[in-house]
C-alpha cells in the first residue's frame, strides 16, 4: 500500500518537474554559417546573395544599403513571462553597384543594439476606439446644416 503511494507521489512529482521545464520557440530566419562564409566581399551582388542564402523572413529588413537577417530564441515557462534567451542579427551591407561591402554579426551577448527604422502609420481617428468615436460624434450634430438652402 505504502509502496503504491510512494510510486504515485514520485510520478506526480516527476510530471510536475517536467511541466515546469518550459519550451523554446525560434523566430526569424538566419542563413547557415557555411553559406555566409562562402560570400565574397566586393564580388557577390545583392541578387546573387538573396538567391544563394534566401530572403529575410518577416522579421528581417531589406533596405537599399543593407539586408538584415534576425533570429531570436524565446523561452516560455508556464505562467511566467516569456524570456528572450538568444538573438542573432546578420547585417549584409552593400556599396556601389550593389556589391557586398561588409558582413557583420551581432548577438544578445555582446549587448550591441541594432537600431532599425520604425514607422507607424497614424490613423485618422487618433487612438480612440470605435465606441469613443461614436460617443464623441453624438453632440456634434447640427440640424441646420441639413435644412439650409445652400
Amino acid at each position: 500500500m505504502f509502496k503504491m503511494k510512494g510510486r504515485l507521489t514520485a510520478i506526480a512529482l516527476l510530471l510536475f518537474m517536467i511541466s515546469c521545464g518550459g519550451e523554446y520557440r525560434n523566430h526569424g530566419y538566419m542563413p547557415m554559417r557555411v553559406d555566409v562564409d562562402a560570400l565574397v566581399v566586393g564580388v557577390d551582388s545583392r541578387e546573387a546573395i538573396v538567391e544563394l542564402i534566401g530572403a529575410p523572413s518577416i522579421g528581417g529588413v531589406v533596405t537599399d544599403k543593407a539586408i538584415y537577417y534576425v533570429r531570436s530564441r524565446v523561452q516560455h515557462r508556464g505562467y511566467m513571462r516569456p524570456q528572450e534567451v538568444g538573438r542573432e542579427v546578420l547585417v549584409l551591407s552593400f556599396g556601389k553597384n550593389q556589391l557586398l561591402r561588409n558582413v557583420e554579426r551581432f548577438g544578445i551577448e555582446q549587448g550591441k543594439l541594432v537600431r532599425l527604422e520604425h514607422r507607424v502609420t497614424q490613423t485618422l481617428g487618433g487612438d480612440r476606439t470605435i465606441l469613443q468615436e461614436m460617443m464623441s460624434s453624438i453632440g456634434g450634430f447640427d440640424p441646420s446644416n441639413i435644412l439650409s438652402d445652400e
